[in-house]
């Protein structure tokens, strides 16, 4: 089971956003920013993904070994993805409250649509829900 926090809004309805880490933020930081909204976010990670390329084609002109270049491209996807993918989540929960979304409760479901399908539930009626598979 995962962990969600549900967000609602007059307007838009609800949306849920994960806890814990995310592995395509991790992966593809400004993919993953652009299919969340993140605006600002996403063209800082845009910026710094570009860098991480052009740092790595330029040391892989220095290096010349095809091997050495995959290790060197897998620590720099290493390094510019660990703070998207451990702090992803918490960047759209804010913009979702900066957008005036309010938190209505946390949910562990195993997917988005369960879980908010339970925080739809009007016999939940704590902060915290399980929804059952």
């Amino acid at each position: 089971m995962r962990v969600f926090d549900i967000y609602q809004h007059p307007k838009y309805g609800r949306q849920a956003v994960r806890r814990g880490f995310s592995w395509l933020a991790f992966l593809a930081p400004s993919v993953w920013a652009v299919r969340r909204g993140l605006g600002v976010t996403t063209v800082f990670l845009v910026v710094t993904t570009t860098i991480m390329f052009d740092i790595a084609q330029l040391a892989g002109t220095w290096v010349s070994s095809p091997i050495s270049q995959m290790v060197l491209l897998a620590a720099l996807v290493v390094l510019f993805g660990i703070k998207p993918g451990f702090f992803g989540y918490r960047w759209h929960a804010r913009v979702l409250e900066e957008e005036d979304f309010a938190f209505k409760c946390t949910v562990a479901a195993d997917s988005r649509r369960q879980a908010l399908r339970a925080a739809n539930d009007d016999l939940f009626n704590e902060q915290i829900h399980v929804a059952a598979a």
